[in-house]
């Protein structure tokens, strides 16, 4: 399995709520370049699942859009603000578990997940068996994991890009 972490791009510093900050003009072209960088070297996941909150769901429609796959943006409560890595392994399991009954070669799934900091830190080191200090995810930045197993310790690291060089 393939896990794309991105964390979502440049939102608003401030609204009448947290779950309600948008991006910014810089954040929607920052979500623009990550989806253009994605199709250039072939990485279409299977499926696109974001946080509920606006900047999150925001920067997933950006890169599926770009990505020309719109539909594949699933809103997923596991990744809302606050996300434990036992949470995330158990969202991804559930999610995961459903793709096997669709598809023949599930192990090769590619999987975009959009969130937030520090939980995809948190949630990296857990993957990697290592420290979450680590790992850190500027806005925007997309980390590609690779597993062999679906858990703890299992992954490789594979790149982490910040849009900077995208």
């Amino acid at each position: 399995m393939h896990l794309f972490l991105l964390r979502h791009a440049e939102a608003e510093p401030s609204a009448a709520n947290d779950a309600g900050r948008a991006l910014t003009a810089k954040g929607s072209k920052q979500a623009e370049s990550i989806g253009k960088f994605c199709l250039r070297h072939g990485f279409v996941p299977e499926a696109i699942l974001s946080s509920p909150l606006t900047r999150a769901e925001e920067t997933a429609r950006i890169v599926a859009r770009e990505l020309n796959v719109p539909r594949l943006v699933q809103i997923e409560e596991f990744l809302r603000a606050g996300m434990t890595a036992e949470r995330a392994l158990s969202g991804i399991r559930e999610f995961f578990n459903e793709l096997m009954k669709r598809e023949k070669s599930p192990e090769k799934a590619t999987i975009l997940l959009v969130g937030h900091e520090p939980d995809f830190s948190n949630l990296a080191a857990v993957l990697i068996g290592g420290r979450a200090e680590s790992v850190h995810f500027r806005k925007a930045t997309l980390l590609g994991v690779t597993l062999q197993e679906l858990k703890p310790g299992a992954g490789t690291i594979e790149f982490l890009i910040p849009v900077k060089c995208v």
